[in-house]
């Protein structure tokens, strides 16, 4: 089994694919694993970046590599279920080049997962306020998904909105 297909079915990413529906340019997805989010909306270039090795996706330019590393910027960028693996140290940096990368940001995290539920998860457990902490900024949407006893927190967050 592979993440996506362990994953596929959960609301969140029907939450973020109705999200990006309505935009367009450049989507750029941070963290992707073998998720196919960069082939959702209507983009006319769409982008993936990983760092680690994840199969190739249509119309999409996949690259491997440490985000932090490249110099990229889209008019979206989607960073889901990633940001609560960074040590505080590493995170500021790592959301702050999303900030400045794009003029729409879609991130989510797992929203109320007790800590050590999830190895890898730095972070747990993250509620809303926790969550304003980590990125600095406030979203104009907003939204907290829950599939079966998971929930997710997602925010939609536009350039020049602090």
């Amino acid at each position: 089994m592979s993440y996506w297909s362990d994953r596929k079915d959960l609301k969140y990413y029907q939450t973020v694919k109705q999200w990006l529906e309505p935009l367009g340019g450049t989507l750029l997805d941070v963290g992707c694993a073998d998720t196919p989010v960069a082939q959702w909306g209507n983009f006319e270039k769409r982008i993936a970046v990983n760092n680690r090795p994840f199969p190739p996706l249509d119309g999409v330019e996949c690259i491997q590599a440490d985000w932090m590393e490249c110099d990229l910027t889209a008019d979206v960028i989607t960073c889901l279920q990633v940001i609560e693996h960074f040590k505080p140290s590493e995170l500021i940096p790592f959301v702050d080049k999303i900030f400045q990368s794009c003029e729409t940001a879609i991130i989510s995290v797992p929203y109320m997962w007790p800590a050590g539920a999830c190895p890898g998860h730095v972070q747990d457990p993250i509620d809303v306020r926790k969550f304003l902490d980590l990125v600095w900024k406030c979203p104009v949407k907003l939204d907290i998904v829950k599939d079966a006893s998971r929930e997710r927190l997602i925010a939609l967050f536009k350039k020049d909105y602090t």
